[in-house]
């Protein structure tokens, strides 16, 4: 049942039209994801049943019988709030329950809680939970006692019997918790019958999803080695560095092989003479997709659109991760992120200064560093993590005016973005700034004096290209509409002031537009895409771009350090994008989406499977299956050697400042 209420609610049936098939084969393996479910809880049950049998103890066996009605209700009520839970989750993050997770109780926990009590009703929520545990409990009780003697066997029977009848009820229960007679039991990556997406995330059930973020975490815990998991040793990581840049490995030292990624910017007079203050601002949930959408009638895009228009703007982009502070982190660390692994600023990193920090070029050129975010500055420990990073101050939103108006995220992003006035007034050094804002976020409230700009109809594509709440994302397109006007006010404001000669701005998304479109497999650029913004002052701004680079959130930093710093000498795995080799760049994040002008590939680091593409011509936004290529295998083998890097360089002691 759960599976036909998420598969007409999530998705438009005319597009699945075309897949019936698939979607029949769907609903048939999903049938033994459930039953595998199932067969693990009655494991337990299968065997106590057996044991019970065998002493011939018929009063014990019926007491037995009778409190399953307390296991049953725990399990079947938690499986069942579960799947309930997931269809929430599906609804915000457009996919089954995984390792995000485990941001409930790693993010700030308070203000989560609060604003789901905003957007949902809680309390009803909260009573129908209960009520399925209370119905389960007495219809459990009403059959297993109604029934109990009739799961008993007769004394009498032959010993033979009893074994023959154990050996099939384990070889039976074996076969429901595989869900499979071949090699391997069924898993997660067996999901796979289509290829529409969202039939996929039909057939798969979010309590297997969760099982293996849990495996995921727990092999984290237990100490993953990153470096031979992707099949590298810690003994030879020269060619880890030789893959990655494509490097002749006998070119590369071989005991310090991180050599290689030393870079020093040009010699620049005028950023010499400048010192152009840095404001890089990672804005929450600002997708590309949505942006598609803007017109006069339905105006998301609002005083930001005149500056898309007369700066750079890189749009084939993706982010670090899928996750606000997994992005944060993918952007300035100067590292690729690690799949599947714990945030840094929550992990035994947050405690290490590294020489390759982001800020660590700035503070070299006697800039003053300070990261600002929204809200609390104890979020996810930024305010222990950030300074380790190389950040002078961390502003949070308990260091602003308390008449900023906010809600339960933090400070409303108008008074964000009049705060980095004030930081860039204090002092006489240039200025690094790295902002995070909170306003299009959930519970989606806008400032009680804002009044809507521009118009949000709705017109015919857009309804049709809605899945999910109506009235949710309709919410989300006027706090979209919000963060996009107040950043084109603080642009404006910017570039008719004294810092309009002597700034460089940076702006991209932190990740996609989330709880309002499905995304079929050729529009995975389109699921992901954050754009990257630069005003660059003119005695600044190179005489050639080249906008269609594809990029990710680890080229930002070295394509800042070449704009705004002269003859300086920085680490860095992301590339230049203004630079000419930037039409050979290789973009990836720890999602495994990896792309090139050319090419797309989906690695699947957790089972080690690849998919390949190509751009689809009639439509650059969009991928199309293909035949494995030379190009694919590189992509490949550069991501690899990315995660291979990233954990070297975390756990090297020499890259540690004492």
């Amino acid at each position: 049942m759960n599976r036909i209420i998420f598969t007409f609610y999530y998705s438009k049936i005319s597009e699945l039209t075309p897949y019936f098939n698939d979607l029949i084969q769907a609903f048939i393996l999903g049938i033994r994801y459930d039953m595998a479910v199932l067969g693990y809880m009655n494991t337990v049950v299968s065997l106590a049943f057996v044991v019970f049998w065998f002493i011939n103890g018929k009063k014990l066996f019926l007491k037995f019988i009778k409190s399953l009605k307390y296991y049953y209700s725990i399990f079947f009520g938690s499986i069942v709030v579960l799947l309930c839970i997931d269809f929430g989750f599906y609804s915000y993050f457009q996919n089954h329950m995984n390792i995000l997770m485990f941001g409930v109780f790693e993010d700030d926990t308070a203000a989560l809680f609060s604003t789901i009590s905003e957007n949902y009703p809680v309390v009803l929520v909260g009573i129908g939970f209960i009520s399925i545990f209370v119905f389960i409990y007495f219809l459990s009780k009403f059959i297993l006692e109604k029934n109990a003697t009739c799961f008993y066997f007769n004394n009498k029977t032959k010993i033979y019997k009893k074994i023959i009848f154990t050996i099939c009820l384990a070889a039976i229960n074996v076969m429901i918790c595989r869900g499979s007679f071949g090699l391997f039991p069924l898993g997660v990556d067996n999901a796979e019958v289509s290829a529409n997406t969202f039939i996929n995330k039909v057939a798969i059930n979010g309590i297997y999803t969760l099982q293996a973020a849990i495996e995921a975490r727990s092999k984290e815990n237990k100490g993953l080695d990153y470096i031979s998991s992707v099949g590298y040793s810690k003994n030879n990581m020269a060619q880890a560095f030789s893959d990655y840049t494509d490097v002749d490995i006998n070119s590369i030292d071989k005991t310090n092989p991180e050599q290689i990624l030393f870079r020093t910017t040009k010699y620049n007079k005028i950023a010499e003479q400048t010192k152009p203050n840095v404001v890089f601002i990672v804005m929450e949930s600002f997708g590309t997709d949505l942006m598609h959408y803007d017109s006069q009638t339905f105006n998301v895009l609002g005083e930001l659109k005149k500056h898309l228009q007369q700066d750079t703007v890189f749009y084939k982009f993706i982010p670090g991760n899928m996750g606000t502070i997994g992005s944060l982190e993918a952007a300035i660390t100067n590292l690729a992120r690690l799949p599947l692994s714990k945030f840094l600023c929550q992990s035994k990193y947050a405690y290490n200064k590294y020489f390759f920090s982001g800020p660590m070029p700035y503070k070299n050129n006697n800039y003053q560093t300070v990261f600002m975010y929204g809200g609390n500055s104890g979020w996810r420990n930024c305010q222990t993590y950030m300074p380790s990073l190389g950040f002078d101050k961390v502003i949070g939103e308990g260091s602003m005016p308390k008449e900023y108006e906010r809600n339960q995220w933090g400070v409303f992003d108008e008074y964000l973005f009049d705060y980095i006035f004030k930081v860039l007034d204090d002092g006489n050094k240039s200025k690094f700034i790295y902002v995070m804002t909170t306003s299009n976020h959930p519970p989606f409230s806008l400032p009680s004096q804002y009044k809507q700009p521009y118009p949000l109809e709705l017109n015919e594509q857009l309804n049709k290209d809605i899945t999910g709440d109506m009235k949710l994302a309709k919410m989300r397109f006027a706090t979209y509409q919000y963060s996009c006007q107040k950043a084109g006010e603080f642009l404006t404001r910017l570039k008719n002031s004294k810092y309009a000669d002597n700034t460089i701005v940076a702006i991209t998304g932190d990740h996609n537009f989330w709880s309002a479109f499905s995304y079929p497999i050729e529009r995975k650029l389109d699921e992901m895409s954050v754009p990257f913004y630069l005003y660059i002052p003119q005695k600044l701004k190179p005489a050639k771009i080249d906008t269609t680079v594809v990029g990710s959130h680890t080229d930002i930093l070295p394509t800042l350090y070449e704009l705004s710093l002269s003859s300086t000498t920085y680490w860095a795995m992301g590339n230049n994008l203004l630079a000419d080799t930037a039409k050979d760049n290789i973009a990836s994040n720890c999602l495994g989406s990896i792309m090139t002008k050319d090419n797309f590939v989906i690695y699947d680091f957790a089972s080690g499977k690849e998919k390949y593409f190509t751009w689809n011509v009639s439509d650059n936004r969009k991928i199309v299956s293909t035949e494995e290529n030379e190009e694919h295998k590189k992509m490949v083998k550069r991501f690899k050697s990315s995660v291979a890097i990233a954990y070297y360089m975390l756990n090297r002691k020499e890259n540690i400042i004492k």
